[in-house]
């Protein structure tokens, strides 16, 4: 590819790199939903730098930059990466994350429009280019990198604040970039499953991205485990080698990655109810797009007297934000009003009127986004996406309504004995297995041994007691892969776990030491003599009094690897019944079968 940003003159003290420079390259690598495993967009990563003569990306940009050449090296590179992945036409409505290098503002051949001129050429939008702008060098002068910045932004392309929490810059840069994502650095996502003062930290960092509008990706994801954590905590995106390697061949990319969609079945959130929920409240507000005149808006304001506010979409249905019609009234309601509304619209864009409103997806626990109102008792409403793409607003009030209608759900379901989910909970769970082909699972049906001879000799007040023990027994003991628990009623209980982080065996070792805890626990709640005996007199099944052993508990455990086709309810449970008599006649009471595919 030939240089034509670059004046030869000014670089021919290293002539290399006109030799050279058509062997630089980009690796791509996907960044993904994390509640969908659909595709964002790609960042484009610097590839061939020793074969071009340079000992590392840093030398490259460092010699350019000494040389006042890096806003023309840089030129070329984005048109470099811009052709590359856009070659394939399916891509065009996805972004392509483009790092930035700081000091390429500081150039003095620095000017706006050369890269929204190429892809204009190509049929491309401002939009499709997100720049990467990265905490790990200094700005020397947040006056001007906040009026460059700005001018990025006016012309609709959008921003990403890359390595957060990582370098110099920090929340200054985060206050004075008006980013639209902020990339938490690896260091904070490595291990975070098993580190809870990152979970703590990222945590913290996704509840003010998303106050500010902000959505967030969690870098670097290597593990499943770390994958859970960062859907679990709230961050909208995923990037890293868990889902794909940075890729030289263009054609190995997919506008989906059916593995993200499998990690999700495996988890199985039981927050995912909430989606039908939040639907049926969204206010589908019509939006207007980011490039409408100041008229077009207050047209929009005048003809639909209901609406409070107005979402701003850019061309691939993204929020960027809202307008408030309690914002424009200062203007509408001056003498002078609108035509200071429309030079200001005209001279700083439409986006200087924009507020910021917080951007959450529809498959957001509903718990989450009540956390956002509670962080700011002035926010009115949130965006709602699917997929990133814009489907209405939520308001206060809808957000109660849907709080107040899952309790009601929960509360009509939950034991009242032992405050745990009900049957229709576990059905719901087991159904979901079923349906989903749900994998790498361990469920736990729990059964008391002896119970109604306890029962009839100590009472049905001693009975509850030995239930309530139980069921916070099982709560106690089920952190390990632990996904959900319930009291299918009496003395039967169930338990779900994930082999996503844990291994089968380590699971299986909880269930046999909840089965021990609990043999254990329950010595208390019999007299001295029975427990020395190991035995009461009471009632057997067919009347007689006899020796009764003392309460144990059996466990019938099934390892999912994978549901046949056609596989139903009806036969898990059949299995399952098969299981517990299996479990009962034997000597440590836990019986183990395995499902698979085949």
């Amino acid at each position: 590819m030939v240089l034509t940003n670059i004046d030869p003159d000014r670089i021919c003290c290293r002539e290399k790199w006109t030799d050279n420079i058509d062997k630089l390259d980009y690796a791509f690598q996907p960044i993904v939903n994390i509640h969908t495993g659909i595709t964002l967009g790609f960042e484009a990563l610097l590839r061939g730098c020793s074969e071009a003569g340079f000992n590392s990306i840093n030398e490259l940009f460092d010699l350019a930059y000494n040389e006042t050449t890096l806003y023309s090296l840089d030129l070329h590179l984005r048109e470099l990466a811009i052709s590359k992945l856009y070659s394939r036409r399916e891509f065009s409505e996805l972004k392509l994350f483009y790092n930035l290098d700081n000091r390429t503002l500081e150039m003095p051949d620095y000017n706006e429009g050369n890269t929204s001129k190429f892809l204009q050429k190509k049929g491309l939008y401002p939009g499709n280019i997100c720049f990467e702008i990265s905490e790990k060098h200094e700005f020397n002068c947040y006056n001007d990198i906040h009026f460059i910045l700005k001018n990025y932004k006016n012309q609709n392309f959008r921003l990403a604040i890359d390595d957060f929490g990582s370098g110099y810059a920090g929340l200054t840069l985060l206050y004075h970039s008006e980013s639209d994502y902020i990339k938490i650095d690896r260091f904070f996502i490595e291990n975070i499953n098993s580190d809870s003062r990152k979970k703590f930290f990222v945590a913290n960092v996704v509840n003010l991205a998303h106050m500010m509008g902000l959505s967030v990706i969690a870098e670097g994801i290597e593990t499943v485990g770390e994958f859970y954590v960062c859907r679990e905590i709230g961050c909208d995106y995923a990037q890293g080698y868990l889902i794909q390697r940075p890729e030289l061949d263009t054609a190995k990319l997919q506008l989906t990655y059916p593995e993200v969609e499998k990690f999700i079945i495996k988890q199985q959130r039981k927050e995912d109810g909430d989606t039908d929920m939040i639907r049926k409240e969204i206010d589908k507000l019509q939006p207007v797009l980011i490039d409408c005149s100041t008229e077009d808006i207050l047209e929009v304001f005048r003809n639909e007297q209901t609406y409070c506010c107005l979402p701003v979409i850019n061309n691939f249905n993204e929020p960027i934000g809202l307008l408030r019609e309690k914002d424009l009234k200062k203007y509408v309601y001056s003498p002078y009003g609108i035509s200071i509304l429309q030079h200001k619209s005209n001279s700083e864009g439409i986006e200087s009127l924009i507020f910021r409103a917080p951007v959450m997806e529809i498959s957001t626990p509903i718990e989450k986004i009540l956390e956002l109102y509670s962080l700011n008792q002035q926010l009115e409403s949130v965006i709602i996406t699917e997929n990133g793409r814009y489907v209405g607003i939520l308001e206060s009030s809808a957000i109660l309504r849907i709080l107040s209608e899952k309790k009601i759900s929960i509360a009509q379901d939950q034991n009242p004995l032992t405050r745990l989910p009900g049957n229709s909970s576990i059905n719901s769970y087991i159904a979901g297995l079923v349906k989903k082909s749900g994998q790498d699972r361990i469920v736990a049906y729990f059964d008391f041994d002896n119970f109604k001879p306890f029962n009839d000799a100590y009472g049905f007040r001693q009975g509850d007691r030995i239930i309530r023990l139980f069921a916070d027994i099982l709560r106690e003991h089920s952190e390990v892969g632990k996904e959900f628990i319930g009291h299918i009623g009496g003395d039967d209980f169930f338990a779900g776990y994930s082999m996503a982080t844990h291994h089968q065996h380590r699971i299986v070792s909880e269930i046999r030491s909840i089965i021990e805890r609990f043999e254990s626990d329950c010595q208390s709640f019999y007299k001295e003599e029975d427990r020395l005996n190991g035995y009461i007199i009471a009632k057997n099944r067919s009347g007689r009094m006899t020796k009764m052993p003392l309460l144990s508990v059996s466990a019938a455990v099934i390892c999912i690897n994978g549901v046949p086709e056609n596989y139903t309810s009806e036969n898990f449970s059949e299995r399952i019944a098969a299981l517990k008599v299996l479990a009962k006649k034997s000597k440590d009471h836990v019986a183990i079968d395995y499902l698979t595919e085949g």
